[in-house]
């Protein structure tokens, strides 16, 4: 009978020790990937202003500007919207990096874990934490296919002088962007699932 709880007990400590290291190698993902969302958020507004601001003057020069200086009004319109592109993204980039990363309640946990050792409650809690930071990563990600998607359409306007084919390339990038984000979550909701159901029995 010992043997047997010694056994269970080995077992439950092992999964335990397999939770935190996927926990901790999760951590370590999502960080990464926060800090090229927030490169790629300010680089994709930063396109957005000039791409907008660029189309609003050379419109208003086109309509306007008759001869030699209308090449002039556009090289000088083309040149403000990269001066406030650049303005705009690097202002969101400072703005996104101040608000701090959202998943710093993991990270405080697992290190009071490492400091502490590891108990079936705070196996529990590591699991809840790990499947609310998927769940905020998952919107992260929507988001992020949004932007991926509105980059797409104003890259491929641009090289293929085309705003129906950059429509179409940017349906097609937000839809796969999407397909990935939803896809990743319901395969960590359900290894949520099966690892908490897992460590219960264990118990």
């Amino acid at each position: 009978m010992t043997s047997e709880k010694d056994e269970k007990s080995g077992l439950t400590d092992q999964m335990l020790g397999d939770m935190v290291r996927d926990a901790d190698e999760y951590y370590a993902k999502i960080k990464g990937q926060y800090v090229n969302q927030t490169r790629v958020h300010a680089a994709v507004i930063g396109a957005i202003v000039w791409f907008a601001v660029f189309a609003g003057l050379g419109v208003a020069v086109y309509l306007n500007v008759r001869g030699e200086a209308a090449i002039q009004d556009l090289v000088w319109a083309f040149l403000t919207a990269v001066v406030g592109g650049a303005l705009t993204g690097g202002i969101m980039y400072l703005v996104r990096r101040q608000r701090g990363f959202k998943f710093a309640e993991l990270g405080s946990l697992l290190d009071r874990i490492k400091e502490h050792g590891v108990s079936t409650e705070d196996g529990l809690r590591l699991m809840d934490a790990m499947h609310q930071a998927a769940a905020k990563v998952r919107k992260r990600r929507l988001d992020s296919a949004l932007e991926y998607g509105i980059g797409a359409f104003i890259l491929v306007s641009l090289v293929g002088l085309n705003a129906g084919f950059g429509a179409l390339a940017g349906v097609v990038v937000y839809l796969y962007f999407r397909f990935e984000a939803v896809r990743e979550y319901e395969r960590e909701d359900a290894k949520y699932e099966n690892s908490k159901k897992e460590l219960v029995l264990s118990l």
